[in-house]
């Protein structure tokens, strides 16, 4: 009976790189959520630079994560529209400085982009990374649900709300992105190790 294959093997070595935009979205996730919280009483002015530089640096992120070649084709068209709306929600929120421009827009681009990773999750069930982008598409799709209900709340609210499902976003990638470098490292070792060994005696 063969014995059951090791954990570095249960996926491909290119699936595992996933690691690497995994743990700069959490990284900018996290550093914006801790924003959020100690900032007790935010301007209109700090929510949108606050909030314009981190769906800015998420958008790139996000694009970076979709557009590695171990994701194949399916879906990359929505998820680079996702990643643009990002980037451009950042940037009326830089340009504009209001809340209804951060409300809407951002709302619309964590709408999309979550339902864009949902989807590419739920339809790439095989992907080591399928459950971690299901999960950090629902939390983009509930962030972004959420922020034009409390825009006339002004921008204490809409950065809690957004920040709350930064530092979700940030938990779900940064526990992903450690597991998956601990297991490429691993991957890589053995392969390493393999190719290294003796050769077989006949």
């Amino acid at each position: 009976m063969a014995a059951a294959p090791s954990a570095p093997s249960a996926a491909p070595a290119a699936e595992l790189l996933t690691w690497r935009p995994f743990l700069v979205r959490a990284a900018v996730s996290a550093l914006f959520g801790l924003v959020t919280v100690f900032w007790r009483d935010p301007s209109t002015l700090v929510m949108s630079v606050a909030g314009g530089v981190y769906l800015l640096l998420s958008g790139a992120a996000y694009l970076w994560t979709h557009r590695m070649a171990h994701w194949g084709p399916g879906f990359r068209l929505l998820t680079d529209i996702g990643g643009g709306l990002l980037l451009g929600a950042g940037i009326a929120s830089l340009v504009f400085v209001d809340d209804r421009s951060f409300a809407f827009a951002g709302a619309v681009a964590l709408v999309v982009a979550g339902v864009a990773e949902l989807v590419r999750g739920l339809s790439a069930r095989a992907h080591a990374a399928s459950r971690d982008l299901v999960a950090v598409g629902a939390v983009g799709i509930v962030t972004g649900g959420i922020l034009p209900f409390v825009e006339r709340l002004g921008a204490h609210a809409l950065l809690g709300v957004t920040g709350g499902g930064a530092l979700l976003t940030a938990v779900v990638l940064g526990i992903a992105g450690l597991s998956y470098r601990h297991d490429s490292a691993l991957s890589a070792s053995s392969g390493s190790g393999a190719q290294g060994g003796p050769e077989p005696v006949n």
